[in-house]
């Protein structure tokens, strides 16, 4: 779990440049997102903050950190449910949708059945959406990081550093194992 937004350090570059998770923890069955660019050509977001080098982090701010992970984790888990339904809604599957949404990225990806005029007018309404949504979200990530106390840049600094040190991943993740719910005994 922890694993996978460490790998490819999602949540750091959502925090510097906005975007959603979709990708790194997306299953098949659900919808990625189209990309700003996409959606609006002109628009380019700024190239994500290089990390610190890995500082010396507290007990205390590991503590605030892994708070931080398991709200944002389940930010992610009811933004992806969203994001499914919106994509259902427009009548799209989620692999139609990425299909589309690969096809308007590259023009020479041709997809497996013609796009249809009702099927692009879904997937732009489907995306407005999920733009909204993204915004949203991202908002919801940051009043979660500083609920815990923690500014953006030293989410960031703590997640560089977290990502660097074996033992910081095993602190973070047992203490995510702690803060979980016991599972129900049956009676």
């Amino acid at each position: 779990m922890l694993k996978q937004i460490l790998a490819g350090s999602t949540f750091l570059v959502l925090l510097a440049i906005g975007s959603l998770p979709a990708h790194s923890q997306t299953p098949a069955t659900e919808p990625t997102e189209p990309s700003t660019q996409e959606l609006e050509p002109s628009a380019q977001p700024a190239p994500p903050a290089q990390p610190q080098p890995a500082a010396e982090v507290s007990s205390e701010e590991i503590e605030r950190f892994a708070r931080a992970i398991a709200q944002l984790q389940s930010i992610q888990q009811e933004t992806q449910t969203e994001l499914l339904q919106i994509v259902e809604g427009q009548g799209l599957t989620p692999d139609r949708f990425n299909e589309i949404a690969e096809a308007q990225q590259n023009p020479e990806a041709a997809p497996e059945a013609e796009i249809s005029e009702a099927e692009l007018q879904s997937f732009e309404q489907a995306a407005n959406e999920i733009t909204t949504i993204r915004q949203q979200t991202q908002a919801r990530f940051q009043e979660a990081v500083q609920s815990e106390g923690l500014e953006v840049e030293q989410f960031n600094q703590i997640l560089a550093a977290v990502q660097q040190d074996p033992a910081l991943q095993q602190e973070v993740e047992q203490i995510l194992r702690e803060a979980e719910p016991a599972p129900a005994q049956p009676q």
